[in-house]
């Protein structure tokens, strides 16, 4: 008997297992969504292991509609919630069986790779500093995003971790978003560009003027790709692969771009509803319309990636569709798989020996 061997699955099957640890609790998305998004990733990332935490009982019911994803999962009961109304700093030394607690907990003890959740930014942000901690040279995370834009997609961050607007903060985001252009925009000298008010030398204030300065230095030494200041209608032009801000102007900015992007669908539907011949356009050109919503969908692109820790995690709004579970549970593999991390370990080390010298 000839036995065919498909070269694909073998090569897949000697490929590492990612575990990727999942917080169930605490937010408005639906158990479904959840679980529905991460079959579609798994379908394409079979080496994919999922641990649950949740409520046991309730998930085990639930996963009988999911019969391809039911062999990869582990599930872990927990009885405890950190709601989104939850100080941060409350729930630090309090609800340690809480989901969202223990699935950090298990990437800090180095049981699962990642943690994907849906719920209390400022809670997850804090535990993780608490337990997960950041890289050595690295001073505060940030979270980042793919945003769309005219030429492809581009990293923005930092998106609220940091509200303070500091020069070193913004050196630092400038070598995370490099690093994670590189791996998810396949970018090898990704272009770095500030967000400020102008793009001339003279606007902004002193700490944006310094960390101008900063990356110009950083530039000369081939270490970062810096373009320079970009105002924000730059970003959907994608001037830059790569742009950095403070948390308090990102924050705003990103959810400025939501909220156009949801009046644009809003008008659309309209204008292709108002008439007999509007519908008729619609017909022939659905095609094209359909991948125009897509690309803008805020659903698919809503995950932020905590950057600068030493494990990865990703939060996804809090009231997530399947299709933005299954893009962020798609995205924390290809981090994983290309090992970003490592990638901004070598630029830190990179940038320290080219200093020495």
């Amino acid at each position: 008997m000839i036995v065919i061997i498909n070269l694909q699955n073998l090569i897949n099957s000697l490929k590492k297992v990612y575990k990727l640890a999942v917080d169930m609790l605490g937010s408005e998305t639906k158990d479904q969504e959840i679980l529905k998004g991460l079959e579609q990733s798994l379908q394409r990332n079979i080496n994919y292991k999922f641990y649950l935490f949740g409520k046991k009982n309730l998930l085990i019911k639930k996963l009988n509609n999911f019969k391809k994803l039911r062999s990869a999962v582990e599930i872990f009961d927990c009885s405890e919630t950190i709601s989104m109304m939850d100080k941060p700093s409350e729930v630090i030394k309090s609800k340690t069986l809480s989901s969202m607690f223990l699935a950090i907990k298990s990437t800090a003890e180095k049981n699962s790779d990642a943690i994907l959740s849906f719920g209390n930014t400022g809670a997850l942000m804090s535990l993780s500093l608490l337990n997960i901690k950041t890289m050595l040279e690295i001073k505060r995370p940030a979270i980042a995003t793919i945003w769309p834009n005219m030429k492809g997609e581009s990293i923005v961050l930092d998106l609220g971790a940091n509200t303070k607007l500091s020069a070193r903060y913004i050196v630092d985001n400038a070598i995370l978003g490099s690093s994670l252009a590189a791996v998810l925009l396949k970018i090898k000298k990704p272009s770095v560009g500030i967000l400020n008010i102008g793009t001339e030398e003279i606007k902004g204030n002193e700490e944006l003027k310094n960390a101008s300065d900063r990356l110009r230095e950083l530039d000369k030494l081939n270490i970062i790709n810096y373009y320079g200041y970009i105002e924000g209608n730059d970003i959907s032009l994608g001037k830059t692969n790569v742009v950095v801000t403070d948390g308090f102007t990102g924050n705003i900015a990103l959810k400025t771009a939501e909220g156009t992007a949801k009046l644009f669908q809003s008008h659309l539907n309209n204008a292709y509803s108002s008439s007999l011949i509007s519908k008729l356009g619609y017909l022939l050109s659905s095609i094209s319309l359909r991948s125009v919503k897509e690309r803008l969908d805020p659903r698919v692109h809503n995950c932020g990636i905590f950057m600068g820790l030493n494990a990865l995690v990703v939060k996804c709004h809090g009231q997530s569709e399947f299709k933005g579970v299954s893009y962020a549970t798609d995205i924390i593999y290809s981090l994983l798989d290309n090992n970003v991390n490592e990638k901004i370990k070598n630029y830190l080390s990179e940038m320290q020996n080219k200093i020495a010298l």
